[in-house]
Formats: C-alpha cells, sequence, structure tokens
C-alpha cells in the first residue's frame, strides 16, 4: 500500500541547482555585461554567466538593416516578375483574338523587346545580389 502512494506535485528533480553565488558589479562592468548580454540575445543573466564560466559557446547574432530591406525588395521585384509573366500570356491570347495580324505582329515585336529589355535588367539584378552576398560574406569572415 506504501508504493502507491504518491502526494503529487512537482516530480523531484536529478541533479538540483542548490549552490548561489552572489557577483556584484560596478556601473561600468554592468554597462559592459548588460551590452554582452543583449549582443548574445540572451534574457537571463543567471544563464548568460553560467555559458561564460564554463566556456560554453554563445552566439551574437547581429542584424543589419541593410540586408532586410535588400531582401524585400529583392522579393517584391521578383513577384513583379512573376506577375508580367502570368499577364504576358493574357496579352498575346488578346492580340491573337483582337486585332489584325499586321497590327498583332507590331505590338508582338514590341512586346517582345520590352521582355528583353526586363530580361537585361534581372540579370543586373542577380549580378547585384551576388556582389552583395560576397559583401556580406566579407563582412561575415571579418567579424
Amino acid at each position: 500500500m506504501a508504493e502507491n502512494f504518491n502526494k503529487g506535485g512537482r516530480p523531484p528533480v536529478a541533479n538540483k541547482c542548490i549552490h548561489c553565488v552572489k557577483v556584484r558589479f560596478d556601473d561600468l562592468e554592468w554597462d559592459s555585461f548588460i551590452g554582452m548580454m543583449e549582443k548574445a540575445n540572451q534574457d537571463v543573466k543567471a544563464t548568460f554567466i553560467k555559458q561564460l564560466v564554463f566556456s560554453r559557446p554563445f552566439r551574437v547574432l547581429k542584424t543589419d538593416r541593410s540586408l532586410a530591406v535588400f531582401c524585400a525588395k529583392l522579393s517584391e521585384f521578383f513577384a513583379q516578375f512573376r506577375t508580367v509573366g502570368v499577364n504576358y500570356d493574357l496579352v498575346v491570347k488578346e492580340l491573337k483574338s483582337g486585332f489584325s495580324e499586321n497590327k498583332a505582329m507590331t505590338m508582338l515585336y514590341k512586346l517582345e523587346k520590352a521582355t528583353l529589355e526586363m530580361t537585361s535588367v534581372m540579370h543586373e539584378v542577380k549580378e547585384l545580389a551576388k556582389r552583395f552576398e560576397a559583401q556580406w560574406l566579407q563582412q561575415l569572415n571579418q567579424s
């Protein structure tokens, strides 16, 4: 009967943290400590100190606003390309059905020139993206 008796509550932890250490900082040390904690994106001071003391690696994440803006603009740009592709098919169908053959060919020629110009712009954007990525990787390797 004593084997089945259960008080309930929280189950016991195998390796309890019972030893407490108190650390005091002056103002300069405290500012430096808080700065390091923010760079490592840590919220709990005790966990951060444990990681520093026991040499566990902690990550410092740097966010670059220009990278986020560049990615957003690039995504928006390629979304516009997709919509142009959908509209391209609709325009070609409408030209074939609604206009004479000579007028349709003239407009298709203009559409082809605009498409070639758009592909050249796309290649320039890809080249800029490659340069930006190379610059970003170089910055990451330096830090």
